[in-house]
């Protein structure tokens, strides 16, 4: 954006602010979204349909939708079959292609990293060196356990380490061998109903008890 009218950032949602002709400013909306500032849902994404199963329900979003699906079901859109998916809310699933893909960048990174940490020269000094102690960086060679790799004899299909303790439950990694992947398993929550979400949200922390709202989940 540019000028003083657009200095402020009027406009929300991904909106780019312009100076009109005749003063002030205007925002080009993203599709979806629509008002001075882009502050309202102009389409309701869920006429179409969506959500790729018949149990999945759909909540229309500023310009975009979200689809809670049934046990068993995952992806934007509930499109695939997944046996350990609690169901809830649909994400987007990275292809095994696109999934080697971004380790493989992700893990390049990490490298560069290492090296930026002159974990080579640090490795086997007898002291756990932080910054090296990843498996990126050959866990400053085993300086910070005692010469023990923890992930030596776990067998899962995808790095545990690098989804260790991240918030998320990776069942692949949930055994004993891989840690249990850091309890993220045994932390995770069902999703806010979706007809309470958006009312919790706007009333959060109002002083007011919302019985609907007073869970962990909302």
């Amino acid at each position: 954006f540019s000028g003083y009218d657009c200095d402020s950032d009027p406009c929300q949602n991904g909106g780019i602010c312009r100076i009109s002709d005749g003063g002030g400013y205007r925002c080009d909306c993203p599709k979806g979204t629509d008002g001075t500032n882009c502050e309202l849902d102009s389409f309701n994404e869920c006429d179409s349909n969506p959500c790729k199963h018949a149990d999945a329900t759909c909540q229309d979003k500023l310009g975009d939708y979200a689809c809670y699906c049934p046990p068993k079901h995952t992806g934007k859109s509930c499109e695939v079959y997944d046996r350990n998916s609690p169901g809830g809310l649909g994400k987007p699933v990275l292809s095994h292609k696109e999934t080697s893909i971004y380790y493989a960048k992700d893990f390049e990174m990490l490298r560069e990293q290492c090296a930026k940490n002159n974990c080579q020269a640090k490795r086997g000094n007898f002291k756990c060196d932080e910054e090296c102690n990843t498996y990126a960086c050959d866990f400053d060679g085993n300086d910070c356990s005692l010469g023990i790799n923890p992930w030596a004899n776990c067998t899962a299909p995808i790095r545990c380490w690098e989804v260790f303790m991240d918030g998320n439950c990776n069942e692949e990694c949930y055994n004993p061998q891989c840690l249990f992947d850091g309890r993220d398993c045994e932390k995770t929550l069902q999703l806010c109903n979706p007809i309470y979400d958006a009312y919790c949200q706007k009333h959060y922390a109002n002083g007011h008890c919302d019985y609907g709202c007073n869970n962990a989940e909302c």
